[in-house]
């Protein structure tokens, strides 16, 4: 017999294996790894399957026409122009010569003014510009005339056809021609005796007042408009002009001294800077006239500059860091988990329409962004050949450059990574820009992720209270054998308050009963045509139903 403490943990121990077993099956789904709480961003994955697929993502990669291409300038704008011609895209290097020339030959009225010299305002006699140049005559007699520095000036503005800012001047040349006639001899004094050292008095005249001279001075200026800065770069000085022993009245045609080239050069690149359009020019002439006797008379016959010549030459800088992009702003990739990006090549092919100038910038190059994020790697231009070829051959890989959710930008630009002066426009060509995207398509399904397991869980909680209920079952009932189960069942019911109910079957009843029990395994022999059983058969299984007749009928009985 089963003590009370052994009945009661007969009814434990199923439902804890049932437990268990429930607990197991719920363990099963939960994440416990680290890659599957990292992959949790995916959860609303579909599991039903995939396509995958690559998409083309540049409008117009052919430069067709304007569409889909916007260019975008980086630094100074003067630097590049930009253009769709011929099924290309053009980056094109405004490099420039430029040749200023025009002052030259003999001055013309026209183009010159005849201003006051600020520093030696009072004017000689007489000044013009004629069809010979600029002419100057002046008399100064002691001791009536205090004008003894008379000056003129002739300017001319210069406006330039550029922004000088943007150019550099590499060369510079000026000239010009003078020439003059003096009195050395003015006369007799009024008691009819020829002066001692009259006229102009030089060093070799050896005037009564020596350390300083009759003198005139030829000079050329440039200027900014206002002549803040004055800078003079040509001139002549007399020294024996108007000697008298021996006799020296003239100059013939002589150029004046000039400065030198580094010097022009930083000159007017000093006044370019105060002004990017504009200088002035000035041309001019300056007597001295010295007391050196009483009753000193000098005369100045002809002053002359024949002609000016100024020209200077200047290249078009290229400014460090400026850039061109030719740029396109796409589509978007949705940012829908059910597609993935997998890969993304871009290609596109260059060329350039001469060789690139290395020795001048060796570190210029065409760079690739996608989506303002810059590519790694780069071309450089003195790489660039004269005819179109892939950039790549196998295509520049961008993948980490692409984002979801947003459009995708692509620039494709020329960058100048140093500062160079250029005397020629360079051409630089793009075409066939691609961008392949490779994609793969998550297929939507009923069932996503969370309830799959959801519905698996429900399975298995519902195989574990079956195999458990089993269990119970079969440590209840099911492992005892029939006859012993309906003596427990009837030791069961005399337990309970009620009495059972009890069927009263009469002996004829129950005979007929259990007849039929007996004959049913032998309905088959008996049902079976004759002639397919030997005699010997039918005699011998006669012999055994009659047998098993009596059996049953003393377990009956």
């Amino acid at each position: 017999m089963w003590s009370k403490k052994q009945k009661i943990l007969k009814k434990i121990i199923p439902l804890t294996i049932l437990f268990i077993i429930s607990l197991n099956s719920l363990l099963v789904f939960i994440p416990t790894s680290y890659n599957q709480l990292k992959t949790e961003k995916y959860t609303n994955l579909r599991i039903s399957g995939e396509r995958r697929y690559s998409e083309q993502w540049i409008d117009n990669p052919t430069f067709s026409s304007l569409e889909s291409w916007v260019p975008i300038e980086q630094g100074d704008p003067s630097d590049f122009d930009a253009e769709i011609s011929n099924g290309q895209g053009n980056y094109i290097l405004l490099g420039e010569e430029r040749t200023f020339s025009e002052i030259s030959g003999t001055p013309k009225e026209n183009d010159w003014k005849n201003v006051t010299n600020p520093a030696f305002p009072a004017p000689p006699d007489f000044n013009e510009i004629d069809e010979y140049g600029c002419e100057v005559n002046h008399t100064w007699i002691d001791p009536d005339d205090p004008i003894q520095s008379p000056s003129v000036h002739w300017v001319r503005n210069i406006t330039m056809p550029v922004n000088m800012s943007d150019y550099a001047i590499t060369s510079v040349s000026i000239s010009a021609v003078i020439n003059a006639s003096v009195t050395t001899d003015s006369g007799n004094n009024a008691d009819g005796f020829p002066f001692i050292h009259p006229g102009i008095d030089t060093e070799l005249d050896f005037p009564a007042q020596q350390g300083d001279y009759d003198s005139v001075r030829f000079y050329v200026q440039i200027s900014d408009l206002e002549r803040n800065e004055v800078h003079e770069v040509a001139w002549y000085q007399t020294v024996d002009l108007g000697q008298e022993s021996p006799e020296i009245n003239n100059i013939t045609d002589s150029f004046m001294e000039k400065k030198t080239t580094e010097a022009l050069k930083y000159y007017l690149t000093s006044l370019f800077e105060r002004d990017n359009y504009h200088f002035q020019i000035t041309l001019g002439i300056r007597i001295k006239c010295v007391d050196n006797y009483n009753y000193d008379t000098d005369r100045w016959d002809s002053l002359r500059i024949k002609s000016c010549n100024l020209s200077f030459t200047y290249q078009k800088k290229m400014n460090q860091f400026a850039a061109l992009s030719w740029n396109q702003v796409g589509r978007k990739i949705s940012n829908s988990s059910d597609i993935l990006v997998t890969g993304a090549n871009f290609t596109f092919k260059y060329k350039i329409d001469q060789s690139w100038p290395y020795l001048l910038s060796p570190n210029s190059e065409i760079r690739v962004l996608i989506n303002n994020k810059q590519l790694n790697e780069t071309i450089k231009l003195s790489s660039a050949p004269t005819s179109f070829q892939l950039a790549k051959p196998t295509g520049f890989d961008v993948f980490s450059l692409i984002s979801k959710g947003i459009n995708i930008s692509v620039s494709i630009q020329v960058f100048l990574a140093d500062y160079f002066l250029l005397d020629h426009p360079i051409v630089i060509s793009i075409d066939d820009v691609y961008l392949d995207i490779s994609l793969v398509l998550i297929y939507e399904d009923i069932l996503t992720e969370p309830e799959l397991f959801r519905i698996l869980f429900i399975i298995a909680s519902i195989a574990a209270v079956c195999l458990g209920g089993y269990l119970y079952a079969y440590q209840k009932i099911l492992k005892y054998p029939r006859p012993v189960r309906k003596v427990r069942k009837y030791r069961f019911s005399l337990r309970k308050t009620k009495s059972p109910n009890i069927n009263i079957t009469d002996r004829k009843t129950a005979f007929n009963l259990a007849y039929k029990r007996i004959i049913s395994p032998t309905n088959k022999y008996i049902r079976g045509k004759p002639s397919e059983l030997k005699p010997e058969s039918k005699k011998l299984m006669k012999e055994k139903e009659i047998e098993q007749k009596k059996q049953k009928l003393e377990e009956v009985g």
